[in-house]
């Protein structure tokens, strides 16, 4: 089969390896399609790449299952890329992914992968395989989960700083709750997008003072909600500093170091912070629902690519002249 790997120094290659084999309790699957993930920017980018096939937000048709699994040959399932051991509260609670015993099943990159029965998500007849895709995934899976901590109501002005693939996917959930959003992106074409998606105004940071905005925007008290979506540092100071009294604050995009200032940032703020990884089972389930009665995705997938053409995709979504960028593998 074909599969997509991290060549190294920016560059992604197509090779030819052997259909995985199924082991006990897992599915095979004949990957439909697969979106790239802004976290696999970190192993593109690095001088040796990373190991093993690329990919970890997709959907495809089972060609094995289990018998016990409920899977039928043919169904589209989403792929969730971590198990746990079964038996653990977390597990047990719904939440494999906190795990002590969790396992990563990365590549959806590629014409078949297989995973444990538990990381297959049922995908409805009536939802394609680019919509299930996000649904399925990061895209959508975790500013859902995020949004979900926080309350989030129509009542509710929120500030989303960062409008790659996950603050655009808050948006889009943002908008479906009927909440007013301000965005903040120094990329011109995604301040664009997130105003398409749903946002009021799009702020760029590099040219005025996106807190100072977001204050006079919201009649000098700050934003009801504030969600980090950025890899970046300073977006930590920028949301905990657009927050008003007593905001509630997601920080979701993924980053190694941040400086804070406790106090005067959220002590005396008496502010609500939420950290928010991934998303749960019950969570795909919620998203459907939401799907079905009129949360609109349209626009969050920019651009499409078949499998041949990986790294054209990537070197595509580097630039962050894209939204959601899908792989097309049939």
């Amino acid at each position: 089969m074909k599969a997509a790997f991290y060549a190294g120094n920016s560059h992604i290659e197509l090779h030819d390896v052997l259909t995985p084999t199924p082991g006990p309790g897992d599915v095979l699957i004949r990957m439909r399609a697969s979106v790239i993930c802004g976290s696999e920017l970190h192993d593109y980018h690095s001088e040796h790449g990373g190991k093993g096939i690329a990919g970890h937000e997709g959907v495809g048709e089972v060609v094995s299952a289990p018998a016990t699994s409920g899977l039928a040959e043919g169904q589209l399932v989403a792929v969730q890329v971590l198990s746990g051991c079964g038996n653990c509260e977390s597990c047990l609670s719904g939440d494999p992914e906190h795990c002590t015993q969790a396992r990563f099943h990365g590549g959806t990159h590629a014409e078949y992968m297989a995973v444990p029965a538990m990381c297959c998500r049922p995908v409805p007849a009536d939802i394609p395989p680019d919509i299930a895709v996000l649904l399925g995934g990061d895209a959508i899976g975790t500013p859902y989960h995020a949004l979900s901590r926080l309350g989030i109501t129509a009542a509710d002005t929120a500030a989303v700083f960062g409008c790659g693939p996950i603050g655009l996917g808050c948006i889009a959930v943002l908008r479906f709750f009927g909440a007013r959003i301000l965005a903040v992106e120094p990329v011109a074409y995604r301040r664009e997008l997130a105003c398409k998606l749903g946002a009021e105004i799009a702020l760029d940071p590099t040219a005025e003072d996106a807190v100072a905005r977001v204050r006079e925007l919201t009649g000098g008290r700050g934003a009801r909600v504030t969600l980090d979506c950025s890899p970046e540092a300073e977006t930590v100071t920028m949301a905990l500093e657009s927050a008003a009294i007593h905001a509630r604050v997601a920080l979701i995009g993924e980053k190694p170091a941040a400086s804070i200032r406790p106090s005067p940032q959220f002590i005396r703020k008496e502010l609500t912070v939420y950290g928010s990884w991934y998303f749960t089972g019950p969570d795909y389930f919620r998203i459907l629902d939401l799907y079905r009665r009129g949360l609109d995705l349209s626009g969050l997938i920019t651009h499409r690519f078949p499998l041949a053409e990986a790294d054209r995709a990537f070197a595509k979504f580097a630039t962050r002249q894209s939204g959601k960028v899908l792989l097309v593998q049939a």
